[in-house]
């Protein structure tokens, strides 16, 4: 349905703060409701846990293999990550995906949010078996 990104997190695109194989980037799984969790006004993972019922799911995963390219074609930047997983969660929802950035990994109110997706989450989906997130080919572009 969705796919936001956080004005902060356009900050650290416009500064260079996500490079090629940058290591800095997670996924967290937003549980109990998404609503409001996509405003791009939000500047932490902690902002967007205060809104509402949001909640994240404790497991966050680090994004691999990270790739940067120009597309001149197209006039813009793509990042690109491997597919990935979360382990299995019984009774847990996933509703949407938040992508941040974990430079200063200490805890979730020095968290920057980069970007949202809950594209294809519907009306959420079981973790009872794990969940694997089969990145698009451009989780992120800058035009």
């Amino acid at each position: 349905m969705a796919e936001v990104a956080y004005n902060v997190g356009k900050s650290l695109v416009a500064a260079n703060a996500i490079p090629n194989a940058a290591s800095n980037l997670r996924a967290a799984i937003v549980i109990t409701s998404k609503t409001g969790a996509a405003d791009p006004d939000l500047a932490t993972m902690a902002a967007i846990d205060a809104v509402g019922t949001v909640a994240f799911h404790t497991q966050r995963v680090a994004l691999a293999s990270v790739t940067k390219t120009t597309d001149n074609t197209n006039d813009r930047v793509n990042w690109s990550c491997a597919t990935f997983s979360f382990s299995a969660a019984a009774g847990v929802t996933a509703l949407a995906l938040i992508v941040y950035d974990a430079t200063t990994d200490t805890n979730d109110t020095t968290r920057i949010p980069i970007a949202f997706y809950d594209t294809n989450f519907g009306a959420g989906i079981a973790m009872d078996g794990g969940l694997n997130v089969t990145v698009p080919t451009n989780f992120l572009q800058l035009a």
